[in-house]
């Protein structure tokens, strides 16, 4: 089962660089100008802290969970993971997931960040779409370390009351769908309950540590 995340973690590694330039003004605009306006200073930003960032740990998971998780919608993501698991779920198994699925997003997410203070994000110009409830916007993520960029796609639900990320595509691939495919062939092999206990096992400090190296 650990396999499994460590899967999941080296996919979802080089998408938190394209999560990050929304975070700072959030809901300010269209999905496309939030990313245009922020994705230097965010970059700019990891690159000046690295150092502290690096010695200390909690600081990075901390940015993740109140900075960059508020402008995703993580029990939107936690339903469409789950499918039809999702519809026979108790309230608790629901809130559950959703929690668990969080924590491992920072744990995921967090370590990784400061590896790519680097990077270079480059928003693809598209026609605008203000009228739609779900928006795409593609970018080129540029992780200056010897591999072409890749092509990053953030996609947006727009209401009026708020912009948030529902899906993140690395290359054409929905994280959210790896996260679902896996997931559903783990929960048909065992049950949800043994799911939401192997990711919270996963999600203790030594265990993570473990399977992050």
């Amino acid at each position: 089962m650990f396999s499994k995340i460590k899967f999941q973690i080296s996919f979802s590694i080089v998408i938190i660089i394209a999560l990050i330039p929304i975070i700072l003004v959030a809901g300010q605009g269209t999905p496309q100008q939030i990313i245009e306006k922020t994705s230097s200073s965010v970059l700019s930003v990891l690159k000046n802290d690295a150092t502290e960032i690096q010695n200390n740990p909690n600081k990075i998971n901390e940015l993740v969970d109140e900075i960059i998780l508020p402008i995703c919608d993580v029990e939107r993501m936690g339903k469409y993971i789950l499918a039809k698991h999702w519809k026979t779920a108790s309230n608790e198994q629901r809130n559950a997931f959703v929690s668990e699925f969080k924590q491992m997003l920072i744990r995921t997410y967090g370590k990784h960040l400061v590896k790519y203070a680097n990077a270079e994000v480059t928003v693809i110009p598209e026609k605008a779409t203000e009228d739609k409830l779900y928006q795409t916007v593609n970018t080129k993520l540029d992780t200056r370390n010897g591999i072409r960029p890749l092509q990053i796609s953030y996609v947006f639900r727009v209401t009026d009351e708020s912009s948030k990320i529902v899906d993140v595509r690395v290359e054409g691939m929905s994280i959210l769908r790896t996260f679902r495919t896996a997931f559903t062939k783990e929960i048909a092999e065992t049950s949800l309950d043994d799911l939401i206990e192997r990711i919270t096992l996963a999600n203790q400090p030594s265990i993570a540590m473990n399977i992050a190296h």
